[in-house]
């Protein structure tokens, strides 16, 4: 492909890695703060909990980090990396409008870090359902001792496996772009339950600051978001251990159900933030099923944004005829399902994030193309939308 470093030719969805690969994937904190909230009372019922903080220096073991710069200064990237002592995993993706496969724009890194700094991430596709090396990075990933000991940069060489081109890149920790003393940070939190034959794990966004009233109102929207799903979850479990009480046998052979809350920080600024959640379980069945919710966060009017506080009536058809557009370029299924899923209708686009490059649309799986196909992603640029954005409004001046 001509237009970006690395290529995709085939990429097979595979459900359980969706969860790293959606926001992300993986979906991770962009500059995430130290958690100063070590007696945050317990939510939604799960006891255990975990912080990250901000990576301030490479020897740190464990942190989560958002790199955003270019290879050979001119493909614009965006890498998702996390660090548990001498290990490194994550996903990148090349920042561009239009459509893509969720499993294709989020491309799987490992690999490790020394106690200088030095890091080799190996990137791995999906070709036929089979793991197959696409690229490695290779560089340092270091304080920015130029401007801010509290950024990381990361630096380095990427070299492409199908003809062993090598490029260069420079990557540095995107800023969070928040006000006053407010932070973003992450919870981490995990119930095991043996008896009922479940795991849940949590990973959710915390504003820390000392304007109380935003940061309770942005948690308290985060934990609106999620209560229902971990509600439904909890009473499936606890009338699954009843119903199979009885017989243990029965019960040892079902699999544990689980349910996976994951997020990724699409963008934060002094006036929103902009969060999508993944949400990924089992609870019997053939397969697991992932689905996606938007959080959109006014900081200023401490609410929800919708899209009518974005856009003039209208909107809706150019957003709708876009993403068809787009959508049908990927081939992925008929025009029938394509069209039906993303209509004009609003409940299409329950899950839509402010991106950097434009409105950003996430189609779950069977909302467009098959369970196989996978989730898919548009993004709709500000020039599309620009005569629709309402005066003073969140888009009004993006480019």
């Amino acid at each position: 492909m001509a237009d970006r470093a690395g290529s995709v030719t085939e990429t097979e969805f595979v459900m359980k890695p969706i969860i790293h690969l959606i926001i992300i994937s993986f979906l991770l904190i962009a500059g995430a703060g130290c958690d100063n909230r070590k007696d945050e009372p317990e939510r939604n019922g799960i006891d255990s909990t975990t912080s990250s903080q901000a990576p301030e220096t490479s020897g740190q073991d464990r942190f989560r980090v958002t790199l955003v710069g270019r290879i050979d200064g001119k493909y614009d990237i965006r890498m998702d990396l996390e660090r548990t002592g001498d290990k490194l995993r994550g996903t990148y993706s090349y920042q561009r409008p239009g459509a893509s496969s969720v499993a294709a724009k989020y491309i799987e890194l490992n690999g490790g870090i020394d106690s200088q700094g030095n890091v080799t991430l190996t990137e791995t596709v999906y070709q036929s359902g089979t793991p197959v090396k696409s690229g490695e990075f290779k560089g340092k990933l270091l304080p920015d001792r130029e401007n801010d000991l509290k950024r990381l940069t990361f630096s380095g060489t990427w070299t492409r496996t199908r003809d062993n081109r090598s490029m260069p890149f420079s990557l540095a920790e995107s800023s969070q772009g928040l006000s006053g003393s407010l932070t973003l940070t992450e919870v981490r939190k995990s119930d095991k339950n043996k008896s009922q034959r479940y795991e849940l794990e949590t990973s959710l966004p915390r504003l820390v600051g000392d304007d109380r009233k935003t940061v309770e109102a942005f948690d308290l929207a985060v934990d609106n978001l999620i209560s229902d799903s971990i509600k439904e979850f909890r009473t499936f479990v606890a009338d699954e251990a009843k119903r199979t009480a009885d017989d243990p046998g029965l019960r040892d052979t079902m699999p544990p159900n689980f349910l996976e809350i994951d997020h990724s920080v699409i963008s934060s600024d002094r006036r929103s933030i902009s969060i999508l959640f993944s949400f990924h379980s089992y609870t019997g069945g053939a397969h697991p099923n992932t689905f996606t919710r938007a959080l959109n966060f006014d900081l200023e009017k401490r609410a929800l944004i919708s899209l009518d506080d974005l856009f003039k009536p209208g909107y809706l058809k150019v957003v709708s005829d876009y993403c068809v557009a787009e959508l049908g370029k990927l081939k992925i299924g008929d025009a029938d399902w394509i069209g039906k899923g993303a209509g004009p209708d609003r409940v299409n686009f329950k899950s839509w994030n402010i991106a950097p490059e434009g409105l950003m649309i996430t189609f779950d799986a069977y909302q467009v193309a098959s369970y196989a196909e996978g989730p898919q992603e548009v993004v709709v640029p500000f020039a599309v939308l620009k005569p629709f954005a309402l005066p003073g409004g969140f888009l009004w001046s993006a480019k």
